[in-house]
């Protein structure tokens, strides 16, 4: 027998709940995921936000550099439109005094005088002159204009006939090359003026396409991957615990809210096993007084026919040992029978799907509550119809949840009280519904809506832990289906469990087999 110590020393129920053999089923994948989440290359929305700033930035400093060259030619032009046509007013004395002496014979040193001028005026700017008309009209505009002061002189000495037709021709070609480029000048100066005004408009609609572009891509790179998450939670809100695997070469802010969801979802699955394990105890608790009672009855039958086999073994004849034998042989593999049925109730697995006969999981769930309900008096009724349609799911957690909702059944019915299991298909053929009926007190309006939540319970302390419900909703779900309920007060209550009714196993109920297949995300 072991000693105390030895006792103590082994693994409390808490350990044994907590342990690594309740985490997450395939943490090798979740692993992956994380490590592939992490090894991508840093891109923050902080940086693609800081690089749509800077970009607005340079196209406005680009417009606002452009504008200012723009408005600086203005200015300079205005300055040299200025001189030109205080250049131009010269030429234009000189020609008229001109004329004067030629009709007249007086004014030729006015004529000469405002030559002079004119030509001080471009050796004074030169410089401007240079920017804007260039080097090449700049010398001939001075030659030009040397030639006539020439020509002036020259009739001023009396040669009068012979260069009177020449500073005619030439004084006018002088003055329409000087009033050609001042117009010229002018009419730019006009049109750089109309552009300066137009530059505002042109900015704004290039920061217009600048700002849509850039908020359609933002648009993409979080409102797209805040859908795309939101997404993945509905799926872990329906029992799909499968991570969320990188879906971009790089990774930002939402690649750690992934790594956080996957933990998440992590911790959740394994509280969720835990509730379930915690439950699953709790029914065999259950059920160990009504199989301690149903053991008894063969083991009695063993031990009796083992002590007559043994102290009459001599006087009892070779056919009368055979039937004693076979006795010994059918109560032991009753007994078998009773301690597999519990075993594999018991017994903790991996989510196995396959198709399922509901029958006879309903057969072997009511063979396993059968002696309690015996010894409660409780009058079950099994009306289940044949052929019907093949669920997908896995036996042992279909088991577990028929098997909460019979128990709560009992635990709430008085002696003789009833409960009814029935079948039908559901709406147009989806989904194949299992009915638990009872005849009990029924359940208050005002806490319906609690009834599934964690360790929420109206039975006496001691009596239930307020899981059964919880987990069996979350068994369902996982599987693809979900759970109704209806009560009337002093009439009963009926839970009814949905399943879907498929060829194959349910999306929701294969995700081991589609695990790195589906919608990526980071």
């Amino acid at each position: 027998m072991p000693d105390k110590k030895s006792r103590a020393t082994g693994p409390s129920l808490g350990s044994v709940l907590k342990s690594d053999d309740l985490a997450y089923p395939d943490g090798k994948f979740s692993a992956e995921m994380d490590r592939a989440l992490r090894e991508r290359p840093s891109f923050s929305i902080r940086s693609r936000l800081l690089l749509a700033f800077t970009l607005f930035f340079v196209l406005t400093l680009g417009i606002t550099l452009w504008t200012m060259e723009i408005l600086g030619d203005v200015h300079e032009k205005i300055l040299f439109l200025e001189v030109a046509d205080d250049f131009k007013v010269e030429l234009q004395q000189a020609r008229r005094f001109e004329k004067n002496f030629l009709l007249y014979g007086t004014n030729l040193d006015d004529a000469r005088q405002h030559a002079v001028r004119a030509q001080q005026l471009t050796a004074k700017h030169s410089g401007r002159f240079l920017r804007i008309i260039g080097k090449d009209s700049l010398v001939v505009m001075n030659d030009q204009l040397a030639q006539y002061i020439k020509l002036l002189d020259a009739i001023g000495h009396g040669d009068r006939k012979k260069y009177e037709s020449e500073l005619r021709q030439h004084g006018a070609k002088m003055l329409r090359l000087a009033q050609d480029f001042v117009e010229k000048e002018r009419k730019l100066v006009q049109s750089m003026l109309v552009l300066a005004r137009r530059v505002p408009f042109i900015f704004l609609a290039a920061l217009a396409i600048l700002m849509v572009v850039v908020g359609v891509f933002l648009a993409r790179q979080i409102i797209g991957v805040l859908t795309r998450l939101m997404e993945h939670t509905k799926r872990f809100a329906d029992g799909d615990f499968t991570p969320i695997p990188p879906a971009r070469k790089f990774r930002d802010e939402f690649s750690k809210l992934a790594l956080m969801l996957n933990h998440m979802v992590r911790e959740l699955d394994r509280h969720q096993r835990i509730l379930t394990e915690s439950h699953k105890l709790r029914a065999i608790g259950t059920l160990v007084a009504g199989v301690a009672h149903e053991l008894n009855n063969p083991l009695n039958n063993i031990m009796l026919t083992a002590s007559i086999f043994k102290d009459e073994y001599e006087s009892i004849d070779e056919d009368e040992r055979l039937e004693m034998l076979d006795d010994l042989v059918e109560q032991s593999e009753r007994a078998r029978k009773i301690v597999s049925n519990l075993l594999d109730f018991a017994r903790q697995s991996e989510t196995s799907i396959e198709p399922l006969d509901i029958r006879k999981i309903l057969d072997e769930t009511v063979a396993l509550v059968g002696n309690h309900i015996k010894v409660k008096k409780i009058k079950l009724v099994l009306d289940v119809s044949d052929n019907l349609p093949v669920v997908h799911g896995d036996r042992q957690l279909l088991s577990q949840v028929f098997m909460n909702l019979i128990i709560n059944a009992m635990d709430v019915l008085p002696e003789k009280g009833e409960i009814r299991i029935a079948t039908r298909v559901d709406g147009d053929g989806d989904y194949l519904v299992v009915d638990i009926s009872d005849n009990g007190p029924g359940i208050p309006e005002h806490i319906m809506g609690q009834i599934f939540d964690p360790f929420f319970t109206t039975k006496p302390s001691g009596k239930g832990t307020g899981l059964g419900l919880s987990v069996s909703r979350g068994i369902v779900r996982k599987l693809g289906g979900y759970i109704e309920v209806k009560s009337q007060l002093g009439k009963g209550t009926t839970f009814s469990v949905l399943l879907p009714v498929t060829s194959i196993p349910s999306e929701l109920s294969a995700n081991n087999s589609k695990r790195g297949k589906g919608t990526l995300v980071d």
